[in-house]
């Protein structure tokens, strides 16, 4: 059997040339100085992946094109008491990365917010990859303001072969309904079903498209681009927003709820009357069959990116909790009051003001993993 450190230089570059991940590789060349000679010298960011749309009345469109971020748990050196921190890097059009706030459309460069610079020690820190983004972005010309707005779209992408780096997208974007673009076709195809309600989610599910929209109504499209649509059997009239989340090898439908519009809309968070329901994708019937827990997983929902993980993987957090974004925008500018968490066995919701063990997690970087360099 032929050992791993004899394997030929051109093999190990090779192989170095198909990591996806600037932490991966790092651990990568971390092996022995002879991995480390044999691959990449450092993570090559690719340039963000175009996807052109049909020219609008104003000649906007074409400059679409997709924003990809990831998302990481780092867990700190410290074996008596591990610290934890979330963040985003976000690859830029020019392929620049930079670092993002979770849950705040914020990064290193934006605003006049620069951050400071980091030193990780990754040979002692462990890092973990929980989730992916993918937005679009273009221009749009707008006959009312007379003049060209930056756009920033949901869409579902799945990726079909790393060899060819062919892809599909599945979004709303400039057109009347869903429409998919196929890296080898490189031009849009509209589905032919017009939506007059808004999507509030679309992700990739086993080699499928899955997109909910305000009414509830479930549509799925296969890369083939035949389109199926099913609603809910028990249909919730209480539900006002609906995300789509992967959760292990499940994915899920995640309502808010509340009895009546007007508790939804109450501008005190604290006294918001919200409660969430979760229910499972069943691919046999083309139905969401509601569960009772989350198999012990908290979930994380964004606006664009929604996921979620074990809570054993951060000591500190419960089982069966939901942590988003304040969307009401009732709390104040401090950051930690716009990030709100639900825990099921529990009424109401908080913000992370009120869960002190969750605060390191969110949102700028904490002081462990500063450098004074």
């Amino acid at each position: 059997m032929v050992k791993w450190s004899d394997l030929p230089p051109e093999i190990l570059h090779s192989i170095s040339l198909k990591i996806d991940n600037p932490f991966d590789l790092i651990h990568f060349r971390s092996v022995c100085s002879f991995w480390r000679s044999s691959s990449l010298l450092k993570f090559r960011h690719m340039t963000s992946l175009r996807c052109p749309l049909p020219l609008d009345p104003g000649g906007c469109g074409d400059d679409c094109h997709i924003l990809s971020s990831r998302v990481y748990l780092l867990k700190s050196p410290n074996r008596d008491r591990p610290q934890y921190w979330l963040f985003k890097l976000q690859a830029k059009e020019n392929g620049e990365v930079v670092l993002h706030s979770l849950f705040l459309r914020r990064h290193s460069s934006a605003y006049g917010c620069l951050y400071p610079s980091l030193s990780l020690d990754l040979l002692n820190c462990q890092i973990f990859e929980l989730a992916k983004e993918h937005v679009a972005c273009y221009s749009e010309w707008s006959e009312l303001f007379e003049c060209i707005s930056k756009c920033e779209e949901r869409i579902g992408f799945m990726g079909l072969s790393t060899e060819n780096n062919e892809y599909m997208i599945l979004g709303k974007l400039s057109f009347n309904g869903l429409a998919m673009f196929r890296s080898v076709d490189k031009r849009w195809t509209e589905l032919g079903i017009i939506y007059d309600s808004f999507f509030e989610g679309i992700v990739p599910f086993k080699g499928k498209f899955y997109a909910i929209d305000r009414t509830g109504k479930t549509t799925v499209v296969e890369p083939t681009l035949e389109v199926n649509t099913f609603q809910r059997s028990r249909p919730c009239d209480k539900t006002r927003k609906r995300w789509l989340v992967m959760s292990g090898d499940k994915l899920i439908l995640v309502e808010m709820c509340t009895k009546s519009r007007y508790d939804f809309h109450i501008p005190n968070i604290r006294e918001k009357k919200i409660w969430f329901e979760i229910s499972e994708l069943n691919e046999e019937r083309n139905d969401w069959d509601q569960v009772e827990d989350m198999d012990g997983r908290v979930l994380f929902l964004e606006h664009y990116c929604s996921f979620s993980c074990l809570a054993t993987e951060i000591p500190g957090f419960r089982a069966n909790s939901i942590i988003f974004m304040d969307l009401w925008g009732g709390s104040n500018s401090y950051e930690h009051e716009s990030i709100l968490v639900y825990e099921f066995d529990e009424q109401g919701i908080r913000t992370l003001i009120d869960k002190q063990e969750y605060i390191e997690l969110f949102p700028s970087p904490p002081g462990w993993v500063i450098s004074n360099r």
